[in-house]
């Protein structure tokens, strides 16, 4: 708002010149001064001097009710492009896995809707080849996900290791193999439910595909009856319903227990991959993106009991 008017309602709301310009931080001529030449634009009287201060005339108290208006208008339209600024600027569009958004992401993304509530949060859940994609064309900032092995390395990521994470076989109580310890060969009998599997137009992320095919084929997936959605809750209704294995990070049995879904015990290690966050390597240094680090290694130490 014109600062003459800011300094007028001072005048007008204490009624005391000395008093004004000493909040204001003025000198007493200059702002009697700025009082005359509002008084000339306007071609109006505003005030009454007395010796007890400035009384308000008519056409004062009138420009005193519409400058407080003016001033609400005001205040609130900084306010308003402040919230906006904070949501441009603070924006987050982040991707993850379904177990890291359980176990640690959530938490993260509470914490960071309390300190910006004004900024646009945006959350992928999925593959992580797809969220390569979305990184690399610049969808989202960053994500959380199994480092993914012959990486294109002229894709420009950086990958920040977070932790070992183990898989577990997880079917519906009662299924055949719950009886018994048993091995990887017991389960090639079964279909296997996979959680949001790669998809063939994500392919071009991955410089060399063969550590991905050596996985399956060490896995036996490639002749085996596949069950696959990219919704956690279709493939937890499957394993409740079939004699499926879903394969998952261990780290999730408890979740999983509330759908009477149990782990396997195994007479070998399954899977083991390590997780960490992708982020463009140009971006690394971006405050707002260290600022996310942060709160997600906070977030993770804090929920470090929840993973193994």
């Amino acid at each position: 708002m014109d600062k003459i008017l800011q300094q007028f309602l001072e005048v007008a709301t204490l009624q005391n010149v000395s008093h004004a310009a000493k909040k204001l931080c003025l000198s007493q001529p200059t702002l009697t001064h700025n009082m005359k030449k509002l008084e000339e634009s306007l071609d109006v009287q505003l005030f009454i001097r007395t010796s007890n201060g400035m009384k308000l005339t008519e056409f004062g108290e009138v420009l005193r009710d519409q400058t407080r208006i003016m001033q609400r208008i005001y205040d609130n339209t900084l306010t308003k492009m402040e919230m906006l600024k904070e949501r441009h600027e603070r924006e987050l569009k982040i991707g993850s896995g379904h177990a890291w958004w359980y176990l640690f992401l959530r938490d993260m993304i509470t914490i960071y809707r309390q300190i910006h509530p004004a900024a646009n949060i945006h959350i992928d859940i999925g593959n992580h080849l797809r969220q390569m994609d979305l990184l690399l064309s610049g969808d989202i900032d960053l994500f959380i996900g199994h480092e993914i092995p012959g990486l294109n390395k002229r894709a420009g990521v950086l990958f920040l290791p977070l932790f070992i994470s183990r898989d577990k076989v997880f079917v519906r109580e009662g299924h055949p193999l719950t009886i018994r310890a048993c091995n990887k060969q017991d389960l090639l009998d079964y279909p296997t439910i996979e959680i949001t599997p790669d998809e063939v137009r994500h392919a071009h992320v991955v410089e060399d595909l063969q550590p991905k095919k050596l996985e399956r084929t060490q896995l036996h997936l490639t002749d085996k009856i596949l069950y696959r959605s990219n919704s956690i809750t279709t493939c937890i209704d499957m394993a409740c319903s079939s004699n499926g294995l879903l394969p998952f990070p261990g780290s999730m049995e408890g979740y999983f227990k509330q759908y009477n879904l149990v782990s396997l015990t195994l007479t070998e290690e399954y899977t083991r991959g390590t997780i960490g966050i992708y982020l463009i390597r140009e971006r690394q240094d971006d405050p707002h993106i260290q600022d996310v680090l942060e709160l997600i290694h906070q977030s993770l130490e804090k929920n470090r009991h929840l993973i193994f």
